[in-house]
């Protein structure tokens, strides 16, 4: 199969993803390892099945071993996928920080998601998988179990003067100055070099 990232207006983005049965198969494994090839393609550091046009509770996420703007410091996460993955905790503490999406490109908003999760998911086996997440990773399995649900993050934002769009983007970029926390930590580490842009 080749995978490509389906139009915005597909219904698909908009429907509750069937559960995964068929642990273990060739199909499974196959579309996990294609979902991560477009996802690295992409420049993503997360994919779900329905950004692909598969109505599938499957998603890939990744934080990879460098600073992101808002949490520094983040531990990098391998590319890890998890079927049938679900919130079952998340902590009081709340923070929003940017976030854009591979299926909503030159897109950016701040979005407010509690700082630390819970999820419980089935590895490609149908072996259960356990995680407590912070900082970047609870981040990112939120925004993609989204997915998984029909919710794209502009959903999460009240104000619509906090969705903004870019070309690019870097730690540099004026565009996050659209966001008091990021503004602050990056005068706090005063960081001058540009980053590779990234996005969910």
């Amino acid at each position: 199969m080749a995978l490509n990232l389906i139009e915005l207006d597909s219904p698909v983005l908009r429907m509750s993803a069937t559960p995964v049965t068929d642990f273990g198969s060739r199909r499974l494994v196959r579309l996990a390892e294609e979902m991560d090839e477009l996802r690295i393609e992409e420049g993503g550091i997360g994919l779900a099945a329905p950004q692909v046009g598969i109505s599938e509770r499957i998603i890939i996420v990744e934080v990879p071993d460098e600073d992101f703007v808002g949490i520094p410091n983040s531990p990098s996460i391998p590319p890890t996928v998890l079927i049938n993955p679900e919130i079952i905790w998340e902590s009081e503490e709340y923070i929003k920080l940017p976030e854009g999406c591979l299926s909503l490109p030159g897109m950016m908003g701040n979005v407010m998601r509690p700082s630390i999760i819970q999820v419980q998911a089935l590895d490609l086996d149908g072996d259960a998988i356990s995680i407590m997440a912070d900082r970047w990773f609870a981040r990112v399995l939120q925004h993609e179990i989204d997915h998984l649900d029909g919710i794209l993050f502009p959903d999460r934002i009240e104000n619509s003067s906090e969705l903004w769009y870019v070309e690019h983007a870097d730690l540099n970029d004026p565009i996050w100055n659209h966001n008091p926390v990021i503004q602050e930590i990056r005068e706090n580490l005063n960081k001058n070099e540009p980053g590779e842009s990234r996005t969910a």
